[in-house]
C-alpha cells in the first residue's frame, strides 16, 4: 500500500493492520494539521475511518490522506458553530414558552437537543482553546463560556427541582443572550481572521 500525504509517500506492507496505518498517518500529520478524510483507491471516506481500514487494509493500493491546517480546522468549527447558533436562536424563545405553559414530550426532546448543543459548544471551545490558532477575541469566548456554564448549572438545578417556570426563565433571559453573545464573538472571528465560503 502506498500512503500519501501532500508530497510524502510511504510504502506500507500489505499485512499492515488498521492500527499500523493510523499510526503512520499520525506520524505524517504533525502538530500543524488535523485529519480530515482519506481517499482509498479513489473512494472518499469521510467517517468511520478506522472501521473502513479494519475491513479493507489488506486490499488498498493507494491511500491518500487529507488534512486541514489548524487555522482551517478552527475556521470550520466556527462556521459550524455560527450555523448551529443561528438555527437554535429562533427555537429558544418557543422552548421557553413551552416550559412556562407545561412541557410536553416534544418540549423535553427539544430540551435534550438544547443540552446536547450546549455540550457541543463547550467541547468546541475546549478544542479551540488547545490549538495554536486561538482567536484574538478569545477573552470574549471565555466570558461567554463562563456565563453559559453558570446558566447550564442553574438550568440543571431547575430541571432537577421540576421548576419549569424557572427553566423557561433561564432559557428566555439567560441562554438566549448567551447564544447571541457567542454568535457575536464567532462572527467577529470569522469576519476578521477567518474565511467564509461562498457556495453561490
Amino acid at each position: 500500500m502506498e500512503l500519501i500525504f501532500q508530497d510524502q509517500k510511504i510504502q506500507l506492507h500489505n499485512a499492515s493492520s488498521a492500527d499500523d496505518i493510523i499510526a503512520k498517518m499520525n506520524e505524517l500529520l504533525d502538530k500543524g494539521y488535523y485529519f480530515s478524510h482519506f481517499i482509498a483507491d479513489g473512494k472518499s471516506i469521510f467517517d468511520e475511518h478506522e472501521e473502513f481500514l479494519k475491513q479493507h487494509a489488506g486490499n488498498i493500493i493507494v491511500l491518500e490522506v487529507y488534512a486541514k491546517t489548524v487555522k482551517e480546522f478552527v475556521n470550520e468549527l466556527l462556521l459550524e458553530t455560527e450555523m448551529y447558533v443561528e438555527g437554535a436562536l429562533p427555537e429558544l424563545g418557543g422552548l421557553a414558552e413551552e416550559f412556562y405553559d407545561n412541557p410536553t414530550a416534544d418540549s423535553w426532546t427539544k430540551m435534550d437537543q438544547l443540552l446536547g448543543g450546549l455540550q457541543w459548544i463547550n467541547q468546541m471551545l475546549m478544542t479551540i482553546g488547545k490549538t495554536e490558532a486561538i482567536p484574538s477575541n478569545w477573552e470574549g469566548y471565555l466570558s461567554v463560556s463562563s456565563a453559559m456554564q453558570e446558566e447550564i448549572r442553574n438550568l440543571a438545578e431547575a430541571l432537577k427541582n421540576e421548576d419549569h417556570v424557572l427553566a423557561g426563565d433561564i432559557i428566555q433571559y439567560e441562554l438566549i443572550s448567551n447564544f447571541e453573545a457567542l454568535n457575536e464573538q464567532v462572527k467577529q472571528t470569522i469576519d476578521n481572521e477567518g474565511t467564509r465560503y461562498d457556495f453561490n
